[in-house]
């Protein structure tokens, strides 16, 4: 208690009566809310700084800062008409400058407006404490579809103190007594709008009950389908037609025979300076038919847009792809430059894959509905469109609508990748950085006599952070292509010393990055799949599969893929990786590079199973 005494006499406590509000509010406080205690704050804008009473203790302060950057970035938006923040990471971390009052608090009261839009997280968790002193909460729910803002109260445990703890000073990144920079860290937040955070005592806003609301707009989405077509090579107009007019700045040019030899298709492109009306026509429409996805009054919604789209050598460096569309409230939006798709000059018919976020289905310059409008810098030919509608309730809710899209050749680059510590061999993969709670320690000499090798092992208790038990290895020169490409199927093989003092100790694959319907989010391996040392006092080789890996890596450059974890007493020796990715199309598709190494987790049966 002593820090918050000295803290409290530094401040001037006024003690006025506070008449509460008479309704929940997302302009005010939530009106039970106690001004008298400590509230500690951010808000966009500084609303809730103007929505203070008169009479709020000093106590109240504006003490948060939203941090950003590594895999805790935001981004400002603006949603509904009002500034907010964006979570683009797996982590949402809040720094407080006064953090040293909550280690004398058992509860922490979270309070948080955010948007209720399908972006919404439906589970975030919480990280309290720094490295070494650590305690994780999840399961916290957000629910319902309301394309509005509304407030969230999160009662999270500090039993032991941790959060504003700062027990070690010299950790990296705990300046704020937690991790990373901050003092809170909110978990799986990818997607999540915040307009305000607050820190309190429990009860401090009220209870859960009287602020957390449940809300969805009145709309049955298993009524609807979930996914539309339009081929016109095909014929095929299944809930989608391409928007034909005469006139304005959306005509389009009908053609025959358009692709490469063996592959000729009927296609359309944006008509430019052909068409009727004078103007350049750089725009084309496609019109969703008869309320197919169901009525416009439905709350916004995630879409994947997938085309089929000539890739012309003739217009390499050309761009096109969703432009704009009807979001919430009836504003504009407008989707990423950045995002659409440029020609390469392949000549080929390539597919596009775009994810466009809280579309409503008014659409822009359409009789009927639409998702978004494209834009195009060249006259670019397109055979096919598929829109899916990504649900957040019923049958198909976080389903998929268009499994098969895949807008990537795999063909320019490699499916194998090789580190050997014992021979300095580096193919395409290295040790990733050594320090943190990452490191490793190298060591000569290592294994039973007649085959000693140089190896590597974590660093554990003799590392510099409060525990090492992660290790993690860097693909070099983006071996298998692109972060943007599709999740990736892998096959990861670790050739391991089978020490007899490590029996019973386990290792294998923890956290590594996926793309979760074009959000890039954590995924964490089955712990139950990791390898448990036997004391064989060999060299062995143990393999494990990992069918949706995204190479932007977890605390490692320039890219990795799933990084490892040991048990506390697990300092086993490591001679070897291999990384072998299983492409399903291209010249190499379904080739396993490590084919002869039969993994934990793959779909055999036991009595198929070999540890080499």
């Amino acid at each position: 208690m002593m820090k918050k005494l000295l803290y409290l006499l530094g401040l001037l406590i006024v003690l006025v009566p506070f008449a509460t509000a008479q309704s929940l509010d997302t302009t005010q406080w939530p009106p039970n809310t106690d001004f008298q205690d400590e509230i500690h704050y951010w808000s966009a804008d500084g609303f809730l700084t103007e929505a203070l009473p008169s009479n709020a203790s000093s106590l109240v302060v504006d003490s948060l800062t939203i941090l950003s950057g590594g895999d805790q970035v935001t981004e400002d938006v603006t949603v509904g008409g009002l500034a907010a923040k964006k979570s683009a990471s797996p982590y949402f971390n809040v720094a407080d400058e006064l953090f040293f009052v909550w280690p004398d608090y058992p509860v922490i009261d979270v309070l948080v407006q955010y948007f209720a839009n399908s972006e919404s997280p439906r589970n975030i968790g919480f990280l309290l404490g720094q490295l070494g002193n650590t305690h994780g909460a999840g399961g916290f729910p957000f629910e319902g579809v309301t394309d509005q803002y509304q407030w969230r109260l999160f009662r999270v445990d500090n039993s032991g103190g941790w959060a504003g703890d700062q027990v070690d000073p010299s950790v990296a990144g705990s300046q704020f007594a937690g991790v990373n920079g901050g003092t809170i860290r909110l978990e799986q937040t990818s997607g999540l709008i915040i307009r305000a955070i607050a820190f309190g005592p429990e009860g401090i806003f009220g209870e859960p009950e009287e602020i957390n609301s449940t809300g969805s707009v009145e709309f049955n989405p298993d009524d609807y389908a979930n996914v539309a077509e339009w081929d016109i090579n095909k014929g095929v107009t299944s809930g989608l037609d391409v928007l034909r007019e005469a006139g304005g700045d959306q005509e389009i040019i009908e053609s025959d025979g358009i692709g490469p030899a063996g592959d000729k298709r009927k296609a359309i492109r944006p008509a430019f300076d052909d068409g009727t009306g004078g103007a350049k026509d750089i725009y084309v429409n496609w019109q969703i038919l008869d309320e197919w996805f169901g009525p416009t009054s439905q709350p916004s919604t995630k879409v994947k847009v997938v085309a089929e789209y000539y890739d012309d050598p003739a217009l390499a460096g050309t761009v096109f792809g969703p432009e704009v569309y009807v979001t919430v409230g009836d504003a504009l939006a407008f989707f990423p430059e950045a995002k659409r798709t440029t020609l390469a000059g392949s000549g080929k018919w390539m597919e596009a894959v775009w994810y466009v976020s809280d579309v409503k289905f008014k659409g822009v310059n359409v009789p009927t509905q639409a998702a978004a409008r494209f834009t195009f810098t060249g006259p670019v030919y397109v055979s096919r469109l598929r829109l899916g509608v990504i649900r957040t309730s019923g049958v198909y809710e976080n389903i998929d609508p268009i499994p098969d899209a895949y807008p990537f050749d795999p063909d320019p680059y490699g499916n194998y990748a090789e580190l050997d510590i014992n021979s300095g061999l580096k193919d395409g993969l290295d040790m990733g950085n050594n320090g943190g709670d990452q490191q490793w320690i190298q060591t000569d000499n290592i294994g039973p006599a007649g085959d000693k090798r140089t190896a590597v092992r974590p660093a554990l208790d003799q590392g510099a952070a409060p525990f090492d038990r992660f290790m993690n290895f860097a693909i070099l020169d983006e071996r298998f292509g692109p972060n943007a490409q599709p999740n990736a199927k892998i096959k990861v093989a670790v050739d391991f010393f089978d020490d007899e003092a490590l029996a019973g100790e386990a290792f294998g694959p923890e956290v590594y990055q996926s793309d979760v319907l074009g959000t890039v989010q954590f995924r964490f391996f089955p712990a139950d799949q990791r390898f448990t040392l036997e004391g064989t006092n060999t060299w062995r080789t143990v393999a494990w599969i990992i069918d949706d890996m995204n190479f932007t890596g977890v605390n490692v450059s320039p890219q990795g893929a799933a990084r490892f974890w040991f048990s506390d007493a697990c300092a086993v020796y490591i001679s070897r990786v291999r990384y072998a990715v299983i492409r399903p199309v291209g010249v190499n598709a379904g080739v396993d590079r490590l084919a002869d190494i039969t993994a934990i987790n793959e779909p055999v049966s036991v009595d198929d199973w070999e540890l080499h």
